[in-house]
């Protein structure tokens, strides 16, 4: 099964011609990515590919190919209802970054992970400027900037994991080895983070998902960012990176990303903003992680985070190509909108109460308040999510039945995958999940209510403005000062030119041949020496 999951895709490629068999090509590939979430499978190795590949499903990936088999499956019956210009292009890239994410979630060693990650990366911008407006191709040309630094600065970690340890497999390293690299895990850390969208690296996530279509931003936002988890769960173990500053940067980019969300005016961007917010949850998280005793309980509620958050976060996007007409729409709505805030019974409070504990077990206790007031900013995000959906006039009006569809697997899936582990649930802890989403609310319902209260609107990719002026200003005369430069003419012998002209002459003499061929006996006399005595 695992050769079927990696290989569906490119077959799928040869499908995308006539437009049924597109769409079944398109539904079909990824599903062999949800059957191994819940089959034993052994591991392969190809030792032909790259350095020895090798791929395996293991604990720390099966709920990534629940999400991604559920969310690309689902995601792909809403693109014919979407996508309706140069369909046959956005399925191509979409099956090639499909591609990418199944081989970097099946991958077992460094080489793999690197080539599916970055191919998953690249053929994402083919979705992002898709529409080739100007604010397409503005979004496309900021990812592929970011997306190409921490392609860098994971490269470059990964370079240096692998001159210590090989090609290695995740199996084999542990936190002595990572965190005994330098820079390495930092390098790794900001890339997977940048990838992620947590703030304030997260200036590419609230750009790129208003412009793509539909699918693709469901795609962005509810699987394809898990990657970058998936990467700083198997290569930065726990012990490897400083806890306290992760949770740190997390909490706040959480607090950060609701609140720049609150000002937004377009529905698919306060969504973005609040994948922001959720992704600094899950960062916050990754490091408690890093302090937990039990790292496996720990990466275990960080994946059950992930799992919920992807599908619902879908649902939500899906629900942005409709009109909310009729009370199932509003329904549909609102049911994951709540998961995400963390609703009591909902799957988005089992997987906060599993957050609550892994911080718990960090000796992170004290930041349970923080976790309940970015529960209350969530709701007061997604309200007004909700009510910038009922505004909105454009989208379908009959319900797709994707939508549907990713709402049940965004309510079910979570409990089903954590029913074995999951705590008897306590009425007391009903409590502590639900006075966030009351304030949240409330807050809401007041400031609704206020009309001269009006949280000051910032524009979308917010710290990239003032980078962006900057670059206006320096850049032309940077351009204008090199210009000046190639122009211009020494008037006294210049270091360059003298070691133009010693340059010049010293080839004139090499090329001689008495010169040259003392050259050659001494290279040769060099070499025998060598060889004599090694």
């Amino acid at each position: 099964m695992l050769l079927p999951a990696l290989l569906l895709p490119w077959l799928a490629l040869l499908a995308i011609g006539p437009p049924r068999l597109r769409a079944a090509a398109l539904i079909v590939a990824p599903l062999p990515l949800a059957l191994l979430a819940f089959i034993d499978v052994a591991a392969i190795k190809l030792p032909p590919l790259l350095l020895g590949a090798s791929f395996a499903v293991d604990a720390g990936n099966r709920p990534l190919l629940l999400l991604a088999g559920v969310g690309w499956s689902l995601a792909a019956a809403f693109v014919g209802a979407a996508v309706r210009r140069h369909p046959m292009r956005f399925a191509g890239f979409w099956l090639l970054t499909l591609a990418g994410q199944a081989i970097a979630l099946l991958a077992a060693d460094l080489a793999s992970f690197y080539c599916g990650y970055a191919l998953m990366t690249l053929a994402s911008y083919g979705l992002i400027v898709h529409r080739q407006s100007d604010a397409a191709w503005r979004a496309g040309r900021v990812y592929l900037l970011l997306a190409l630094t921490a392609e860098m600065a994971i490269l470059a970690g990964l370079l240096t994991l692998a001159a210590a340890n090989g090609n290695a497999r995740f199996d084999t390293l542990d936190a002595a080895r990572v965190g005994s690299l330098g820079a390495a895990p930092w390098l790794l850390l900001a890339g997977f983070a940048l990838k992620l969208g947590v703030a304030p690296l997260h200036v590419w996530l609230p750009l790129a998902h208003p412009v793509a279509p539909v699918p693709a931003s469901a795609m962005l936002s509810g699987v394809l960012v898990k990657t970058g988890l998936l990467g700083m769960l198997r290569l930065l173990p726990a012990g490897s990176v400083d806890a306290e500053l992760l949770v740190a940067i997390g909490l706040a980019g959480a607090g950060y990303g609701a609140l720049v969300g609150l000002t937004q005016t377009r529905l698919k961007t306060v969504l973005a903003y609040s994948t922001v917010s959720q992704m600094g949850l899950a960062l916050a998280a990754f490091g408690a992680l890093q302090a937990a005793g039990n790292a496996s309980a720990a990466s275990d509620a960080v994946l059950l985070f992930a799992l919920q958050h992807g599908l619902n976060k879908a649902a939500l996007f899906i629900a942005a190509g409709h009109r909310l007409h009729g009370r199932l729409a509003h329904a549909l709505f609102l049911m994951p909108a709540l998961a995400l805030a963390g609703l009591p019974l909902s799957a988005g409070a089992l997987a906060k109460d599993a957050l609550k504990a892994t911080f718990d077990g960090s000796g992170f206790g004290g930041v349970t308040l923080a976790l309940s007031l970015a529960s209350a900013l969530t709701t007061a995000l997604l309200l007004h999510a909700y009510r910038l959906a009922r505004e909105d006039r454009h989208g379908r009006q009959s319900i797709h039945p994707a939508w549907p569809l990713l709402v049940v697997a965004g309510v079910l899936l979570p409990w089903l995958w954590a029913w074995p582990h999951a705590s008897v649930i306590d009425v007391g802890r009903l409590w502590g999940g639900l006075w966030p989403v009351l304030l949240g609310a409330a807050g809401h319902a007041v400031v609704g209510r206020m009309p001269g209260v009006r949280m000051p609107p910032l524009p979308e990719g917010d710290l990239l403005l003032p980078f962006e002026r900057a670059a206006r200003v320096v850049l032309p005369r940077l351009v204008a000062a090199g210009e000046r430069w190639r122009d211009w003419q020494p008037q006294w012998p210049f270091p360059r030119t003298i070691a133009a002209q010693a340059t010049r002459r010293a080839e004139q003499l090499l090329l001689q041949l008495p010169v040259a061929g003392i050259g050659l006996l001494l290279v040769l006399g060099g070499v025998w020496l060598l060889l004599r005595y090694p």
